[in-house]
């Protein structure tokens, strides 16, 4: 058994963790729960040897062990996956995957047999289909996951922490990856799972302990919780009854011609005749497992991916934006669920993120005096409810939910026509995705269209007017009214409709 207690953690003025205890008993897999900067993180990084506690014990047995270092961590057999992968992009898969771990002979020379044999034996057990003598920097992300993932487990520890492992992965993986995890737990490893996806909790974990504010606010068993449970742990307040539609009503009366009519669309090799309208005022949802061609409609629009065949109708007129930035100069914007890579200019003032947009939409000799671009900021932060220490802070320093907002509140502050949004709230807490979702309502409501693709269907089902469903680069069904349900969506994802390519929807839409 291992266990945090009392753990105390401090970034100058900031508390990460106060006194919060945790066990983690063998055999066993606990939810460690919280919204964005509530101190799930940190809690994993002590554990890892990233951080350092100020104050608190850990132990293992019930012998106080100190964990200063990596090297520390590993000693006492703890393994991390990471959300942002650990692996050398330019070293190859054996090399990662046993890095400071090679199998010696007994000349005291690397047995690149038994690396091999070892290295194939782990990715069958994944089911990862790569070379293992591939560079991790030529294979896909979700792919990287998982060997980050099997890392993790073949260092053979005692107790394994996953840190939003499943957040890059697509629906296949998912499953390869739980049945590998109930194996681990059969096994007798105690293991320590982070997530924002709530259904994952309830299909996987046996404990769940949720942080608010650094604390721990609840701790038991999960057959003990509800989802509404966990929300209220996690927020403070109890979810409301009512759903996004509810909310809106939305009425498709006197609607008129579409804001955007695309029609047949064609990106090779991933998007094949798909069809899509989008009202004034309208949420419309774009759902379909990882992978099935969304982000490249999404980007197709936006003038990021080259359109093979089809047509594009904005505003009443036929275009073709050959870049975002034309795109953009006409009115669409565009909220990316990486934030890393597209979205956030990190290691810059909070300031200076939100006023990018304005000023990048202006023409070239645009200008934002600093009092002029703090105000701009201040008064998105007031609005969207944006959690930050100070204007002048760099991006990075916000946690992740509140990043999220902060490029939302910058396209919204740009006031498009259009605004799409691909996976805008992976990896984000379920309190400021409902922050998000209300963000995106009240947009619509003052007569923006909204178009928003998003991996977990479950998610626009709360507050899409209209949801499309992917299925293998087609439109496999058009979801309204009475047919926006969890069975409808789930069969159309699975290319369960009456022809598996959507020509009957993309005619009724």
């Amino acid at each position: 058994m291992i266990e945090l207690r009392e753990i105390e953690k401090r970034f100058d003025a900031v508390v990460a963790l106060n006194k919060a205890s945790m066990t983690a008993s063998p055999g066993k897999i606990s939810a460690l729960l919280g919204s964005n900067g509530s101190g799930k993180s940190t809690m994993i990084k002590i554990l890892a040897g990233v951080y350092g506690a100020d104050k608190g014990q850990i132990l293992v047995d019930d012998k106080p062990i100190t964990i200063s270092s990596g090297r520390d961590s590993r000693k006492h057999a703890i393994a991390t996956a990471f959300q942002e992968r650990s692996l050398i992009p330019s070293m190859s898969v054996v090399d990662n995957l046993l890095l400071g771990d090679l199998p010696i002979n007994k000349f005291g020379i690397v047995d690149r047999k038994k690396a091999r044999h070892l290295i194939l034996e782990t990715l069958e057990r994944f089911n990862i289909d790569c070379d293992p003598d591939a560079y991790v920097q030529t294979l896909m992300p979700s792919t990287q996951t998982m060997l980050e993932m099997a890392k993790a487990v073949l260092q053979k520890p005692r107790l394994l922490l996953l840190d939003e492992v499943t957040a890059p992965l697509h629906y296949d993986e998912i499953q390869v990856l739980f049945k590998v995890i109930r194996e681990l737990k059969a096994e007798g490893m105690a293991i320590i799972y982070v997530t924002h996806r709530m259904n994952e909790v309830f299909e996987l974990c046996d404990t769940v302990t949720v942080l608010r504010g650094g604390e721990v606010v609840s701790d038991g068993l999960t057959s003990n919780l509800t989802l509404d449970d966990i929300v209220y742990h996690m927020t403070g307040k109890r979810p409301e009854s009512h759903g996004g539609h509810e909310a809106r009503s939305y009425t498709f009366e006197n609607k008129g011609e579409p804001l955007l009519d695309a029609r047949d669309l064609e990106v090779y090799p991933n998007v094949w005749d798909v069809s899509v309208k989008a009202y004034k005022g309208e949420i419309v949802g774009i759902a379909g497992l990882q992978g099935q061609g969304q982000s490249e409609f999404m980007r197709a629009m936006l003038g990021a991916e080259e359109i093979s065949n089809g047509t594009i109708t904005f505003k009443g007129e036929k275009v073709t934006f050959k870049s975002p930035t034309k795109a953009v100069k006409n009115g669409l914007g565009f909220v990316s669920g990486d934030r890393g890579k597209e979205a956030i200019f990190a290691t810059r003032p909070i300031s200076e993120n939100i006023g990018a947009g304005k000023v990048a939409k202006g023409n070239i000799a645009a200008y934002m005096t600093p009092k002029s671009m703090n105000r701009f900021a201040q008064d998105a932060v007031e609005k969207y409810n944006i959690k930050i220490g100070n204007l002048r802070d760099m991006a990075n320093t916000l946690s992740g939910g509140n990043q999220q907002k902060l490029v939302i509140a910058r396209w919204i502050a740009m006031n498009p026509d259009l605004l799409l949004l691909d996976d805008p709230t992976k990896g984000v807490d379920i309190h400021s995705r409902q922050e998000i979702h209300k963000i995106l309502q009240q947009c619509a409501s003052d007569g923006m269209t909204v178009i928003v693709s998003s991996s977990e269907h479950e998610e626009l089902l709360q507050f899409a007017d209209r949801i499309y469903v992917f299925y293998e680069g087609y439109v496999s069904d058009m979801l309204e009214g009475e047919r926006l349900s969890d069975e409808h969506v789930v069969a159309a994802m699975m290319g369960l409709t009456q022809d598996g390519k959507g020509e009957d929807a993309n005619e009724s839409n």
